[in-house]
């Protein structure tokens, strides 16, 4: 699994294009620097980027719930709506579908965010208003809930 930490503010140019910053697409544990993402919307108003093998992983677990029942079938067909791949261009950009751009309410200003297996990108607004939600005094109950041995 490709580790992605760190945030980091960002600006969609006109034409839908996003600086992916090289602290983000580069994984220091296998020193590689990522090419190539799926671009898919996240349950949160955001987008998700996954490296080219992290995404293979999901594809498997994807295809398994394919040979499901209709609910698990439905799952996926919701999941993969206006997915896409893309690909970072010289300046270590990437163009995102003026679909997912809709659906997550990213305007000009974003936010990327590394959540370990993906690269979220959020609306500043809706960045602000989910870390707001999440206080110190609420961020270590979980913790201490959560991050037992």
């Amino acid at each position: 699994m490709a580790a992605f930490y760190g945030t980091e503010k960002g600006k969609l140019d006109p034409k839908r294009r996003l600086s992916i910053p090289l602290s983000l697409r580069h994984d220091p544990a296998t020193k590689k620097t990522h090419t190539r993402f799926f671009l898919k919307y996240g349950s949160e108003r955001c987008l998700q980027l996954y490296s080219v093998e992290d995404w293979h992983v999901m594809e498997e677990k994807l295809g398994r719930l394919l040979k499901g029942d209709r609910e698990d079938r439905d799952f996926v067909f919701k999941f993969l709506e206006d997915a896409c791949w893309v690909t970072v261009d010289g300046q270590g950009r990437i163009t995102i579908p003026s679909s997912l751009q809709d659906r997550a309410g990213l305007g000009t200003d974003v936010v990327l965010r590394g959540v370990i297996g993906f690269i979220a990108i959020w609306s500043t607004e809706t960045y602000g208003e989910r870390t707001a939600a999440l206080d110190d005094d609420a961020l270590a109950r979980l913790e201490t809930s959560k991050l037992r041995d």
